[in-house]
């Protein structure tokens, strides 16, 4: 008796060390899942810093959510490059054609109010437009009106979007409205001037009134003329010529945003983007079945040949295709200075905004990266930028004319202020730096020039390559 009391006790205390066991396994496992979302952020960050030490160096904010929770913010690059002044998660930009998100949303209320409707034709507000009559709302809104892409103005012209609209008065239609898609922004000038018609307020109220205030965006907004003071508006960079004629980054050309209204009037900042994005598929701006109106692929004439159609305000790419499928609903702003970005994987639950105040900025890989590391935890690191060597007169050889046939063009280096430069095509020339005695890259593009080594006196033959992929060789001409 005493011997099976034993072992009975024996195998309890054993059946007490393995669940004690299995508990410790658990709560280290546990942890593990804690620890997660803390090492995708980490991620995440050393994904934009090796970004804004690429070729391509990002300079703007950015925000991740999944799940209707923020779990990334951040912010990189300068508000102002003349003044060192540093962008914040806070910071303003410009969005481009994502204002047309919010024309959209503004013509789907004014339909759900039985102010308008999708088979409204042009003609009711614009009959002098060619081909108005056969125009729908639902052709401006997908892009499907035959219209051309934009106005005949430069966007830096003191013009109405009404003017805007009215240039392509004249104009044939690029093809029957309904048979295929083509990205038009004068579309979106039509609708806004639908939008004041339709609500008797100028575009900008409707937008404060029924998107901004609903969605809580108080950092969002127009500059109605050139010199308004926006507070905290990072200011966009592209390329411009110092003193010298060279061509470095430096403030964007101003354009006149006022006058792109519905087509891309808008600044915002990430938080506001976010809270648009929520407030939209939550059905506080227009209703839930509105909502899965704006994700349905419309039907055209002729045959889809690519992967991306347009709905109601997104740009869809529909990969189910695919070996793993993705469905991505996008859309992006670019505008003299600056890029935006606003995408939704929809699926994943993840929504990611980034605004740049750059042209050489990345935004769409990086939304891809982002959400490898989301969901896989993988992610491929940008190049970090070659460290910069002083000139030394023994790269004089590479001084001189090459001859590039295939583009009918040559290309001149040559020094100016005490700089290697390279200038082809007809453009100003750009500064470009040695990382060694006979590879040059340049702060400017993602420019490779490599020379070939000689016995001769002079370099022969210059290699391009644009990031990682080979352009050309060309041989010296003079």
């Amino acid at each position: 008796m005493k011997i099976r009391i034993i072992k009975k006790t024996n195998i309890k205390i054993l059946e007490m060390k393995i669940n004690l066991f299995r508990v410790i396994v658990m709560l280290f496992f546990c942890l593990g899942c804690m620890a997660q979302p803390e090492d995708k952020v980490e991620k995440i960050q050393q994904l934009l810093e090796a970004n804004v030490n690429s070729l391509k160096p990002f300079s703007g904010s950015i925000l991740v959510a999944q799940n209707d929770k923020v779990i990334y913010r951040g912010a990189f690059g300068f508000a102002d490059i003349e003044k060192g002044i540093k962008n914040t998660v806070n910071s303003k930009y410009f969005i481009g054609s994502i204002t047309k998100q919010f024309t959209t949303v503004a013509i789907l209320q004014l339909i759900e109010n039985r102010k308008l409707s999708f088979e409204d034709k042009m003609s009711k507000w614009l009959p002098e437009i060619n081909g108005s009559d056969k125009i729908s709302i639902h052709h401006l809104l997908t892009h499907q009106s035959g219209l051309r892409r934009d106005s005949h103005q430069d966007y830096d012209e003191n013009v109405s979007h009404l003017e805007r609209a009215m240039s392509i008065k004249n104009d044939t239609l690029l093809f029957e409205p309904g048979a295929k898609e083509t990205y038009s922004s004068v579309g979106f000038y039509v609708l806004t001037h639908i939008i004041e018609e339709a609500s008797g307020m100028t575009y900008e109220e409707y937008f404060k009134e029924y998107i901004f205030k609903p969605a809580g965006m108080k950092n969002s907004g127009v500059r109605k003329k050139k010199g308004d003071n926006i507070l905290g508006l990072s200011i966009g960079m592209h390329k411009s010529p110092d003193e010298f004629g060279v061509d470095r980054l430096g403030y964007a050309k101003y354009f006149d945003s006022y006058s792109l209204a519905g087509g891309g009037a808008l600044y915002s900042t990430v938080d506001d983007l976010f809270k648009f994005s929520s407030a939209l598929e939550s059905g506080k701006l227009v209703t839930k079945e509105m909502v899965l109106k704006m994700k349905q692929k419309w039907p055209i004439k002729e045959e889809r040949k690519s992967s991306l159609y347009h709905s109601y305000g997104w740009e869809v790419r529909d990969y189910s295709h695919w070996k793993n499928p993705v469905k991505m609903y996008d859309f992006s702003g670019r505008i003299y200075g600056y890029k935006a970005m606003h995408r939704y994987y929809e699926k994943d639950g993840i929504v990611i905004i980034v605004l740049c105040n750059s042209d050489y900025s990345e935004r769409s890989t990086l939304g891809w990266t982002i959400r490898n590391i989301l969901l896989k935890g993988k992610s491929k690191l940008p190049k970090h930028a070659p460290k910069k060597i002083p000139f030394a007169e023994s790269m004089k050889k590479h001084l001189g004319i090459y001859d590039f046939p295939s583009e009918e063009t040559t290309v001149e280096i040559k020094i100016i202020n005490g700089k290697m430069t390279l200038t082809s095509h007809g453009d100003n020339p750009i500064y470009i730096y040695p990382a060694d005695e006979y590879t040059f890259y340049s702060d400017l593009i993602p420019l490779k020039i490599t020379f070939e080594p000689t016995t001769d006196g002079k370099t022969q033959k210059l290699e391009f390559n644009h990031g990682d992929e080979f352009i050309k060789t060309i041989e010296r001409k003079k």
